[in-house]
C-alpha cells in the first residue's frame, strides 16, 4: 500500500502536485536527481600511489613520497581538484616488477583510481606501465626514467616528467663539450642495460659535438661491486682529463670515498650524477673539487623560482631537511596532473591525456613545460655544474650550474621511430 505524507498545510504532497499537472513520477525522478547529483558531485579523485617505499629504490622513494603527500594536502585545502577531494592509495611495491604489477592491478580494477603513479624503478616501470595500457587508466613516472617505456614500450596512456636516460646522458656529453680543455674522457658505467645505454648515449652525443674528443674503451663495474679498487686504478691508468661515471647508491658513495684514499679526484674530474640526497648523505666526505654533478632537479638551483622555494620552504618546515630531487621532481609531477585535470575538465583518460600533451605547464622547474604525444616525454632540463661546499649548508652542492635545455638532448620523433624499429 503506498502512502501519501502530508505537509502541515493539509492534504498530501502528490495531491498537490497532481492538481499544478505534476505527475507523480517527474517529482520521484527529481528527488533522485537530487540527491544523487550532489553524492556524484563530492567523489573524490583517486590517485593510486604503486611506489617501491622498500627495497633498492626505497632511499629514493621516503623524500619523493613526503613530497607527494605535501602536494595532496596542498591541493585538497585549497578544495581539491574540480570541487573534488583527492584521495590517495598507497601500496609498497618492494621494487619488485611482479609486486608491482600486481598492486597496479588492484588498484585499478579494486580501487577504481582514476591515476597510476610512484614508480621509482625503471623495472617496475616497465610492469606497471602494461597494466596501464591494458585498463586504460593514465600512468606517469616522475623518478624511474628509462627511455624504454617512451620508446619500444610506448603505449599512450603514459607520460613521464623528468628527462630520460638518453637526455640525461647527452645533458652530460653537452656539458663536457662546452670544456675545452678536456681531450681525453674514460667511460666508467655500471655493467647492466642502464649503464651500457648512457655510455653509448654519451659517447655517441660528444663525438657529434666535440669530435676532437678522444672517447676511451668503456670501463664496467659489476653490479653489486663494493670494493672499486681495481676499476680506480684501471682508470687512473689512462690519464684522462675526465671520467664520465654513470653511478648512483652505494656503488657511487664507494667509489667517491675509495677515489679520495687514491688522490683520484686530485688527478681527474669526475662526471656523476649527483642528486641532493646523495650530497646530503656523503656530507663532509665529499671531495671539494674534481666532481662534476648533473642532476634532474637540485633546489639550490631553482630557488630564484618563487613557486620552487614556496615549496622548498613548506618541505623544509614539515620534515626539517631540505628536498631532495625526488622530493622536487615528484611535487612537479602531481601539480603538472592538477593542471591537465583542470584543463580537461575531467578525470576520464581519455580527456586527460588529450590535456597532458596539449598544455604548457609552469612549475617548480621553470615555464613551458610540454609533453610529447608520440612518446609521452615531458621537455624536462637537467642541471650540471662543479661540486663544491658551500657555507650555507652542512653538504656540497651544485656550484656555477649550467641548465641543459631538453631541445639539445631530446631525441626527434624521427629518431625515436627509428629506435622502435630497431628494438623490434
Amino acid at each position: 500500500m503506498t502512502k501519501n505524507y502530508k505537509n502541515n498545510r493539509g492534504g498530501s504532497v502528490m495531491d498537490r502536485f497532481a492538481k499544478s499537472g505534476v505527475s507523480a513520477f517527474t517529482l520521484l525522478a527529481a528527488a533522485v536527481i537530487g540527491l544523487a547529483g550532489p553524492a556524484s558531485a563530492q567523489e573524490p579523485i583517486r590517485i593510486g600511489y604503486a611506489a617501491d617505499m622498500s627495497g633498492a629504490c626505497g632511499p629514493l622513494v621516503d623524500g619523493a613520497t613526503k613530497a607527494f603527500r605535501l602536494g595532496v594536502e596542498e591541493l585538497n585545502k585549497g578544495g581539491g581538484l574540480l570541487g573534488r577531494k583527492i584521495e590517495v592509495v598507497e601500496r609498497d611495491t618492494k621494487t619488485r616488477p611482479d609486486e608491482g604489477a600486481k598492486e597496479a592491478r588492484d588498484l585499478i580494477v579494486n580501487h577504481k583510481i582514476d591515476l597510476l603513479t610512484g614508480v621509482c624503478s625503471s623495472a617496475v616501470m616497465l610492469a606497471e606501465t602494461a597494466v596501464s595500457a591494458e585498463l586504460k587508466v593514465p600512468f606517469y613516472s616522475a623518478i624511474g626514467n628509462t627511455q624504454a617505456v617512451n620508446i619500444d614500450k610506448f603505449q599512450p596512456y603514459f607520460w613521464q616528467t623528468q628527462a630520460n636516460v638518453l637526455m640525461e646522458a647527452s645533458g652530460a656529453a653537452e656539458y663536457v663539450a662546452q670544456n675545452k680543455t678536456w681531450k681525453k674522457i674514460v667511460p666508467l658505467a655500471f655493467d647492466y642495460e642502464f649503464g651500457h645505454t648512457s655510455v653509448k648515449t654519451f659517447s655517441e652525443h660528444l663525438k657529434k659535438i666535440r669530435p676532437d674528443v678522444e672517447i676511451a674503451a668503456p670501463i664496467y663495474v659489476k653490479l653489486g661491486e663494493s670494493n672499486m679498487t681495481s676499476y680506480i686504478t684501471a682508470v687512473l691508468a689512462q690519464k684522462p682529463d675526465a671520467v664520465y661515471g654513470p653511478l648512483f647508491g652505494s656503488g657511487l658513495v664507494n667509489f667517491v670515498k675509495q677515489g679520495r684514499s687514491f688522490g683520484f679526484f686530485d688527478q681527474t674530474n669526475l662526471i656523476t650524477l649527483t642528486t641532493v640526497d646523495f650530497l646530503q648523505s656523503m656530507g663532509k666526505e665529499m671531495p671539494p673539487k674534481g666532481v662534476v654533478g648533473f642532476a634532474r632537479a637540485p633546489f639550490t638551483a631553482l630557488l630564484g623560482n618563487p613557486k620552487a622555494k614556496a615549496f622548498v620552504e613548506a618541505y623544509k618546515a614539515k620534515h626539517n631537511i631540505e628536498p631532495s630531487d625526488w622530493a622536487v621532481l615528484t611535487y612537479d609531477g602531481l601539480m603538472f596532473y592538477a593542471e591537465a585535470v583542470k584543463k580537461a575538465g575531467s578525470v576520464k583518460a581519455d580527456d586527460v591525456m588529450k590535456a597532458v600533451t596539449s598544455i604548457k605547464y609552469s612549475g617548480l622547474r621553470g615555464n613551458d613545460m610540454t609533453v610529447r604525444a608520440f612518446d609521452g616525454q615531458m621537455n624536462a632540463p637537467i642541471w650540471v655544474g662543479a661540486v663544491a661546499p658551500d657555507p650555507a649548508y652542512p653538504y656540497s652542492i651544485l656550484k656555477d650550474v649550467t641548465r641543459i635545455e631538453a631541445s639539445k638532448t631530446m631525441p626527434s620523433e624521427e629518431q625515436v621511430k627509428a629506435l622502435r624499429a630497431a628494438a623490434k
